[in-house]
């Protein structure tokens, strides 16, 4: 599939024609390689040459990423020249250049043209340069005097060779912040200007070097106007991004703080430390159970911050990674799965959770005096553990339910008889091992074997033990974020 098609009313053949408004009005304002990469489509949709019609082609030819050729075609779209037919793969078609059908009033713009033009000094403004003014001016009803202190405003800082883009952008975010008239503009400028101190002192924390520029000017207004945040405020969050990504990554930092309307000065520290903690945390579960994000964000948010609201700290969290790991759950979805039965038996620290467990682990030992005393040497199972709780839950001592075992010594299936039988006395309300014993004619009662006390939370459970507890969590092994 061709990369770049022309427009039916557009096509050409034979040779690559480029429309004399292109190079008028169009490209004084735009770089070296977005030309490159208009001109060379535009070449190749009068081409017949397909195979050379690919963004690969492209990449070589012009010794540019494909991301970079996307962001040009993306950068002509915006200004109308070509239409991106799809994204993936990449297909473009080139658009007819038209006149803009937008008329003006003689006389209408004449002193603003004469004003920006001494804002402009010795760089001579293009006609689609004062076009993009007035199409500003009618769409936002700016009064003129305030876009051309915004349009000084911006050459000082910037210099008289910037483009009306960058010029309509600064004017645009101001519209946004509720600026419409010339006092409007002046205390918005008057505000930007006391901001250099503060700027100074906020580079110098980021570790940033160069000028402050009027980026940064509309950024420290938007955090301490808009947000409301503190100078000290900002700083504080300033030295928790040196040298980490500058005015950008505290601007991200700034407005992360804000939706959790964290803006005072030691609410910003906690939240930092908090998160860094989170972050450590994430980090030692996922290496113990073995599996690796390249990104630890969607970890916190989808489990270490879900598991430490349930009220578990990081040793518990840590002990149930290392229980995981051992009895082969290597997911977090396993994990999570683990941690959600802790928390409905109220075990949210490493000490009662080895408790539970070991709990956990004496009643496989007396499920397995109940298939030994049916003449049974199996490891106990999942089924065996349910069929054992639900004969406690009808009221059945451990003794009795030996007793009833004992009856049914070789016999296959032996549990499913065991059940029916401890049925048949519970509905006869007989629940002594004696009982029992009397009522299937079965064999004297066994011994209770001597409980054994809770674990320290030193001891280490064997990976037989911890299937008690954690070996049907590996069916979550296949459900991941």
């Amino acid at each position: 599939m061709a990369l770049c098609k022309m427009a039916q009313d557009a096509a050409g053949e034979g040779f690559t024609s480029v429309d004399n408004r292109f190079i008028r009005e169009y490209m004084p304002e735009a770089d070296g390689d977005k030309i490159k990469v208009y001109l060379l489509g535009l070449h190749l949709c009068s081409s017949s040459a397909q195979y050379d019609n690919t963004l690969e082609h492209f990449c070589n030819v012009l010794d540019m990423t494909a991301a970079q050729v996307a962001d040009s075609f993306a950068y002509w779209r915006d200004q109308g020249l070509v239409t991106i037919v799809s994204q993936d793969p990449l297909e473009v078609r080139y658009n007819r250049l038209s006149q803009s059908s937008k008329t003006y009033k003689v006389g209408k713009f004449t002193d603003f043209n004469t004003q920006l033009q001494r804002i402009f000094q010795d760089r001579m403004l293009l006609q689609s340069e004062y076009l993009k003014y007035y199409e500003f001016l009618d769409e936002t009803h700016l009064p003129q005097d305030a876009l051309l202190l915004i349009a000084a405003y911006c050459v000082r800082i910037k210099g008289d060779d910037i483009r009306p883009n960058y010029v309509l952008t600064v004017a645009r975010s101001w519209f946004a912040l509720g600026i419409r008239s010339v006092a409007d503009v002046e205390k918005h400028i008057e505000l930007e200007e006391a901001s250099t101190g503060s700027l100074r002192a906020i580079a110098k924390e980021l570790g940033k070097r160069s000028a402050i520029d009027l980026d940064d000017r509309q950024l420290y207004v938007k955090w301490t106007s808009s947000w409301g945040f503190s100078d000290q405020a900002v700083l504080t969050a300033a030295k928790l991004c040196k040298k980490r990504g500058g005015m950008e990554r505290l601007d991200s930092l700034l407005n992360e703080l804000f939706v959790n309307n964290r803006l005072d000065p030691q609410e910003i520290t906690d939240y930092a430390e908090r998160k860094r903690e989170l972050y450590d945390l994430a980090k030692e579960v996922t290496r113990i159970i073995g599996v690796r994000y390249e990104n630890l964000d969607t970890v916190i948010s989808h489990y270490i911050s879900a598991w430490t609201a349930q009220g578990f700290d990081r040793d518990a969290l840590i002990q149930i990674a290392e229980y995981c790991f051992s009895t082969g759950v290597r997911t977090l979805a396993g994990m999570n799965a683990a941690t959600a039965r802790f928390a409905k038996q109220g075990c949210l620290n490493v000490r009662s959770i080895n408790e539970y467990l070991a709990s956990l682990v004496e009643r496989d030992k007396l499920v397995k005096q109940v298939i030994e005393a049916s003449g049974s040497s199996r490891n106990v199972t999942a089924s065996d553990r349910d069929s054992y709780s639900l004969w406690q839950e009808w009221g059945f001592g451990h003794d009795a339910i030996v007793a009833a075992a004992k009856r049914f010594v070789g016999r296959p299936l032996a549990f499913g008889q065991i059940a029916k039988a401890l049925a048949d006395c519970r509905d006869r309300k007989i629940f002594d091992a004696r009982g029992v014993d009397a009522a299937i004619a079965s064999a004297p009662s066994g011994a209770k074997s001597a409980p054994v006390q809770g674990a320290e939370m030193e001891h280490k459970y064997s990976k037989e033990e911890l299937n008690s507890f954690f070996g049907d969590l590996n069916s979550f092994n296949d459900s991941e974020v």
